[in-house]
């Protein structure tokens, strides 16, 4: 049992400085650019952007306008079916 304590706590600390460093490099990337990194799969290979405030808020107000429309088309109250 306190193997497994180790290796859960362990595992947690460096899933947590793992987390940590990428925030640190999200954060440092914007001060020094003023653009936040992102990540855009094309042809299954991922591509790294980097993206003014501005294009996050158009990406983000696009997205939500096609779930949106996803929304509308889809029947309301799920899947029922009377048989």
């Amino acid at each position: 049992m306190g193997f497994l304590k180790r290796v859960a706590f362990y595992g947690g600390v460096v899933l947590g400085l793992a987390t940590l460093a990428a925030g640190g490099i999200v954060a440092l990337t914007y001060l020094f650019t003023g653009k936040f990194p992102s990540l855009k799969f094309t042809e299954g290979t991922p591509e790294v952007l980097l993206m003014t405030p501005d294009e996050v808020v158009a990406m983000v107000r696009e997205q939500v306008e096609q779930a949106k429309e996803v929304q509308a088309t889809e029947p309301a109250g799920g899947d029922y079916d009377e048989s």
